[in-house]
């Protein structure tokens, strides 16, 4: 019992910190164009990155120094701490990939950029389909 009780508050608050930190870290860098250099545009997503890093350390760093909220009873074989959630890695990943939504969309662009330099094709995903097509041939689907 005590094992879910310390997944339900550590993950909470993982969740409550990386919503913040994710939205907050979208709205700090500039809005998602497709007009925007090659290197600019590696250069958003890797500072974007860098900073998602730091963001995570002290999340985490933080959320850690928060005690249980729930009294355990003497004698109980509960170790506090030692939950998997304690560590927030599946939370704080799920969070922090949904609300970064300008951060998605400069990754897919530049993964289609390098696609359509190294293999001379457009990669397009439309309808859960990808779409190859190449400077050579006609559309095939993968």
């Amino acid at each position: 019992m005590y094992h879910i009780l310390e997944s339900i508050q550590y993950g909470l608050l993982y969740m409550i910190a990386a919503f913040i930190g994710g939205v907050s870290l979208d709205f700090a860098f500039p809005h998602f164009t497709e007009e925007i250099d090659t290197w600019e545009l590696f250069r958003q997503i890797a500072y974007q990155c860098l900073l998602l890093i730091l963001v995570v350390y002290f999340t985490r760093y933080v959320i850690k120094k928060v005690p249980i909220l729930f009294p355990v009873k003497a004698g109980s074989s509960f170790v506090p701490y030692t939950t998997p959630e304690f560590n927030g890695e599946m939370m704080m990943g799920l969070i922090f990939l949904g609300s970064q939504l300008n951060l998605i969309q400069k990754i897919d662009l530049l993964s289609k950029r390098l696609y359509t330099y190294f293999y001379k094709e457009e990669r397009v995903v439309k309808n859960s389909k990808v779409t190859i097509t190449s400077k050579l041939q006609s559309k095939h689907r993968v």
